[in-house]
């Protein structure tokens, strides 16, 4: 399918800033789209590894960016605002044409507004999940970006029925992941925390103790945990140091989709992740343990309860979804979900 803001945006310079993972994959795709178009077109952008690879010139690293939930981002606010700061100093130096969000609202929509009293043309990609919360974000949406760019169905239909300027693309994924076929058959349980550092914190403790208990059931099923970049990695590392002599787990990066795919089972807690082993039909099983204020406080402002992006985008609860702060409630109907798999 065509995307039409493409066309429309593939002349320079342009600036593109993502703040996440799940972002810096779109942004690198959304950048050699428009290099496709234009191969002379100057792109300068705040992201990763993904906006590197497609040839952007990187003005800052995300990194410092990350965070999930609430309380979450209220302890890097300031953090937020030194980027936010330099971003905006950037936008005034280069002056480029086009300036395109992707994802993390919290700092993107907050730059569409500065773009937009420079003059530049904004476009926001993977925008703002009003349709979980936050609803009056849609009047500075109207104000700020000239349009949105959907990769999901329920998503665009939304947006479309608040009166907002959005376009829907088939999200790129769908076609990148199909293509992998699995060459590992040893027997394997993918283990996949996610990318920010506070839901590692979080989440790895779980599943490490998943591991523990599943041991001492069945010896013949290989443990892999799989990040998304180096610094994950790293991180993995020093949250399992403690379980190396117990645990054989083996911590990968290169190769990341053929790792999931060589997987026979994927416990996951991260949106996108649930979502791309759904397009390589990987079995899998979702869960999060949210902070204490997210789970008690913010989630009464959110208006939908289903809380995973691949049975959201199936728009079925194909995915079995774990959203609890008890520990050992989800280390149980893990290991009985696993159990009946093997």
């Amino acid at each position: 399918m065509k995307l039409r803001a493409i066309d429309e945006i593939a002349v320079g310079p342009i600036f593109i800033c993502v703040g996440e993972p799940s972002g810096d994959l779109y942004g690198g795709f959304i950048a050699r789209e428009l290099r496709r178009k234009n191969p002379d077109l100057e792109i300068y952008g705040v992201g990763g590894d993904g906006l590197q690879r497609s040839g952007v010139k990187i003005i800052e690293g995300y990194t410092d960016l990350q965070t999930f939930g609430f309380s979450a981002g209220l302890s890097s606010f300031l953090r937020n605002c030194r980027i936010y700061r330099q971003t905006a100093r950037a936008l005034y130096q280069i002056k480029p044409k086009v300036f395109i969000a992707v994802a993390y609202p919290g700092m993107n929509l907050l730059l569409c507004r500065y773009a937009r009293k420079l003059g530049i043309r904004t476009y926001f990609f993977s925008p703002p999940q009003i349709w979980a919360w936050g609803e009056f974000r849609k009047y500075f949406i109207k104000r700020w970006v000239e349009r949105a760019i959907s990769f999901f169905p329920f998503e665009y239909n939304f947006y479309k029925s608040k009166d907002l300027r959005v376009e829907y693309f088939e999200n790129p994924l769908l076609k990148g992941l199909k293509k992998y076929q699995r060459r590992n058959f040893k027997r394997r349980i993918g283990f996949m925390p996610g990318s920010r550092r506070s839901e590692i914190k979080r989440n790895l403790p779980i599943m490490i103790r998943v591991m523990e208990r599943f041991i001492q059931k069945r010896t013949d099923v290989d443990f892999l945990l799989i990040a998304d970049s180096q610094r994950s990695a790293d991180f993995f590392r020093t949250l399992m140091a403690e379980k190396e002599k117990l645990i054989k787990a083996e911590i990968v990066v290169e190769e990341r989709y053929q790792m999931m795919k060589d997987c026979e089972f994927l416990i996951v807690s991260s949106g996108t992740a649930s979502f791309e082993a759904l397009i390589m039909q990987v079995p899998q099983a979702f869960f999060n343990r949210p902070s204490f204020f997210d789970y008690y406080a913010v989630r009464r402002f959110l208006k939908i309860n289903e809380y995973n992006l691949a049975n959201l985008y199936s728009g079925k609860p194909l995915i079995p979804t774990i959203i609890s702060r008890n520990s050992e409630k989800i280390v149980e109907i893990l290991i009985e979900r696993l159990l009946s798999c093997f």
